[in-house]
């Protein structure tokens, strides 16, 4: 959480001109919706997988105001923090007593994560997708949380939504009297029917960076080489339409990365070494793919499966668990 995100500070305090300093920009300057830029992206890797947001961005109209100057995510204490996109640290330590992580992204936009620790140093740069810290303890919320802030570099510290960063929005959860006894299983079948399932005699979660590939619409995302060229040109086709590439939140998930979420969610993520991602072959997606009914999702569903893509019975408006931004590699 950034000093101003709970509205605690109501006049240029000492502290507040002392967090301005520490991120080298002016004392924030509120927006009403805090614009974005138009060259932001929306396409960044989520800092931590299966980004769940928890409340979201509510800028006050004024700087002395109440307002909530970010949005905060589910995470646990020791999660990874992973680099939406590549960039350079520019800050790593303690503000009024909370861990904060800054980073410069070379698009020019700046972004912190409270609480978060690092062993990267001032100027020290990463590439997407890369681990650059670990969430830490704290944070302003009643469940663990991670905070995240964004603003362009060359604004006074106007604040905009991060969610647009990734394509998200707030999703909504399948409700646990609805949740099934077993996670859907990988398998072929018809065009409803998971595609995600072993191959190449790998295991679940195990499967070395070294046969699969990283989405180029999408850096820091990787799948089976034959799935990132499909959702590739997939991706291509969607931001002719849509005017940018689709959101990836989620790819494959090594094992450890299903661990975290199982803690994190609980009976909502499946079994460590069974989730469909770990097979590198299903996507989590945003870019409004994420919402029953909107044009993004029926595009998806009219397209998909012409580029190999198919959104499996189970996660369907009208399935056993659905999952709107769920979709499977399946050929």
């Amino acid at each position: 959480m950034d000093l101003f995100a709970q509205g605690r500070f109501h006049l240029f305090s000492a502290a507040v001109l002392a967090v301005a300093l520490v991120f080298g920009g002016a004392a924030p300057e509120a927006s009403a919706a805090g614009a974005a830029s138009t060259t932001a992206p929306k396409n960044w890797v989520t800092p931590v997988p299966a980004m769940e947001i928890i409340t979201a961005f509510d800028p006050p109209d004024k700087p002395w105001l109440k307002g909530h100057r970010g949005i905060d995510v589910l995470a646990e204490e020791g999660e990874p923090l992973r680099a939406p996109t590549a960039g350079e640290v520019r800050f790593a330590g303690t503000v009024a007593g909370t861990a904060t992580l800054s980073v410069l992204t070379d698009s020019g936009h700046v972004l912190s994560f409270q609480p978060a620790t690092t062993s990267l140093k001032k100027g020290e740069t990463f590439s997407a997708g890369e681990r650059i810290g670990t969430v830490g303890a704290g944070g302003h919320c009643e469940r663990s949380s991670l905070h995240i802030g964004a603003w362009p570099a060359d604004s006074d510290k106007r604040y905009i939504d991060p969610g647009e960063l990734f394509g998200q929005e707030q999703s909504l959860l399948l409700p646990l009297s609805r949740k099934p006894a077993e996670e859907p299983k990988g398998g072929g079948g018809g065009s409803a029917t998971s595609g995600a399932g072993a191959w190449g005699g790998h295991s679940n979660g195990r499967i070395p960076a070294s046969a699969m590939c990283q989405l180029k619409s999408a850096p820091g995302q990787m799948l089976r080489c034959d799935a990132q060229a499909a959702f590739d040109r997939m991706s291509q086709a969607f931001e002719a339409r849509f005017g940018s590439p689709i959101s990836v939140t989620d790819a494959y998930r090594d094992y450890a990365t299903q661990v975290i979420l199982k803690k994190r969610k609980g009976r909502m993520a499946a079994t460590p070494g069974t989730s469909n991602h770990g097979w590198a072959l299903a996507v989590d997606l945003g870019s409004g793919i994420n919402s029953f009914g909107t044009a993004q999702h029926q595009w998806m569903r009219a397209n998909g499966p012409k580029f190999g893509w198919i959104h499996p019975g189970w996660a369907r408006q009208s399935g056993s668990l659905p999952e709107a931004w769920h979709w499977e590699f399946r050929r």
